[in-house]
């Protein structure tokens, strides 16, 4: 009785084993096979995570690699403050490109982003796990300018004390290595500080995105046709003294009386009455298309954005104090830049070239890959090289004898040209001035152009009083700079 009672406890023994390890089979196949895919997505979302990646913003850098844009933790910084501010732009809050190179170049600095799955450790801290899958993610380029920042810290100094000396409305600068056309400094005043963009109410590019008349500084133009077509010799006389003429009723005269001008000293004195004159002899056809040449009344096609082209009517719409007007830069507009790329022609024994700002465009890798490097660009070529050397002398004496003597250097040779303008409002002509100086040197290998401009100067008016103490200082400075020293000593 007892062996069979025995017998039934271990079957009931047995049968319960059995049922418990078929619940637990029928769980774990339910569990694994049936519920498995579930599981399995459930478990992966709690141990991994996807993300949007934000590439990293390309650098931008000076032309000798220091950086002048980079970002930080998320927040785009310019470590040199206002040291080029309107050329380089800056980032908004969405961490795109606004103003300047930043805007222009945006796509190429911003990358392109995607999504990356991370894993996730129970205390919830990611790791990357090269086995999930993620999207291919492009980094920013690097974007190397042309600019130096020594140069572009000399310029922006100099022109900035004699701004606040004249107590100015603003000024312009431009240094231009005149044998490749690339811009090694641009200048506008008031500063601009991209680190601090929302304090400004502007931080336009003022030498690519105004226009203004240029006054004498223009006179370059009839030069080039004068000297061309021979009209007159250099030491014709031009100009009798009387320091005048009437055109249409309407008086011009030179800044002060004179003796009687030769054709040199008329250009080394900036004489608007020997220019009129002189401009029967051109005829207004040969002036517009010399000015076209030139490249005036067009874009330069620099790589900033907003660039404007000027406005220089057509000769048929010209009357003949229009025409007079316009033999010393009135009755035009043009932009700093196009001014200065004027005189770039010139130094570079008459050959026209595009201006250039960005000098390389590098690929972040491992090892950087250079995927784009400027060559100079020419646009045409101008004036002979007989011509451009004939333009260089008389631009000497200018500096050595004339307007600009202000700027005379005591051991470099400098050609230069100044230029006056009354500023036209509500189409009459006001006591407001705009004063350039456009100077190149060493004038036997030019290395440098170097253009400035003030706006509205108070106290003084005549170009080369307000700028000529100026220009002298950047050259002084830039013949002492490293590198370009050793290579001004060589000529």
């Amino acid at each position: 009785m007892r062996s069979e009672l025995q017998r039934i406890r271990l079957w009931v023994v047995i049968l319960l084993c059995l049922t418990f390890e078929g619940v637990i089979i029928s769980k774990l196949v339910y569990l694994q096979v049936i519920k498995g895919e579930d599981f399995k997505k459930k478990v992966k979302k709690q141990s991994s995570v996807k993300l949007k990646v934000n590439p990293r913003r390309g650098r931008i850098y000076d032309r000798r690699r220091r950086i002048l844009a980079t970002t930080i933790q998320g927040k785009r910084v310019y470590p040199l403050g206002v040291l080029a501010g309107q050329v380089i732009g800056f980032v908004g809050k969405d961490g795109k490109g606004l103003e300047g190179v930043e805007y222009l170049f945006d796509s190429l600095l911003a990358g392109r982003g995607g999504w990356r799955t991370f894993g996730k450790t129970p205390m919830g801290k990611l790791y990357p796990y090269p086995g999930y899958p993620q999207d291919e993610i492009l980094e920013g380029y690097d974007l190397i300018l042309t600019i130096d920042a020594d140069i572009q810290a000399i310029v922006e100094e100099e022109l900035y004390k004699r701004v606040k000396e004249l107590n100015a409305k603003g000024g312009m600068g431009l240094v231009v290595a005149p044998t490749t056309g690339e811009i090694l400094a641009m200048v506008n005043l008031p500063p601009f500080n991209p680190n601090q963009w929302k304090r400004y109410r502007c931080w336009r590019n003022r030498v690519v995105q105004d226009e203004f008349e240029p006054g004498s500084i223009f006179k370059l133009v009839p030069l080039s046709i004068i000297l061309k077509e021979k009209i007159c010799s250099l030491k014709d006389t031009v100009e009798d003294g009387s320091s005048r003429i009437t055109i249409r009723g309407k008086v011009i005269h030179d800044v002060r009386k004179h003796p009687p001008f030769t054709f040199e000293e008329a250009l080394w004195h900036s004489s608007n009455v020997a220019f009129v004159r002189l401009g029967r002899k051109i005829g207004k056809k040969r002036l517009y298309q010399e000015a076209l040449l030139f490249g005036f009344n067009n874009l330069t096609g620099i790589e900033l954005p907003g660039e404007v082209k000027g406005k220089l009517s057509s000769p048929d719409s010209w009357g003949v104090l229009r025409f007079a007007n316009l033999m010393f830069g009135q009755g035009l507009t043009c932009s700093f830049l196009q001014l200065v790329f004027a005189y770039q022609a010139i130094a570079n024994q008459g050959v026209l070239l595009e201006p250039i700002i960005i000098k390389e465009i590098q690929r972040k890798t491992p090892t950087p890959i250079v995927v784009y490097k400027a060559q100079p660009k020419v646009v045409r070529r101008v004036v002979s090289v007989e011509v451009a050397t004939l333009i260089t002398k008389l631009l000497v004496g200018v500096i050595e004898e004339g307007s600009g003597i202000l700027a005379k250097h005591s051991s470099i040779s400098v050609a230069g040209k100044t230029g006056t303008a009354n500023k036209c409002r509500g189409g009459r002509y006001v006591s407001s001035y705009i004063c350039s100086f456009i100077c190149f040197f060493p004038t036997e290998r030019p290395m440098f152009v170097v253009g400035c401009m003030i706006d509205e100067p108070k106290g003084k008016y005549l170009a080369g009083e307000v700028l000529g103490p100026t220009i002298k200082n950047i050259i002084q400075k830039l013949t002492t700079l490293s590198p370009y020293r050793e290579k001004i000593n060589e000529t």
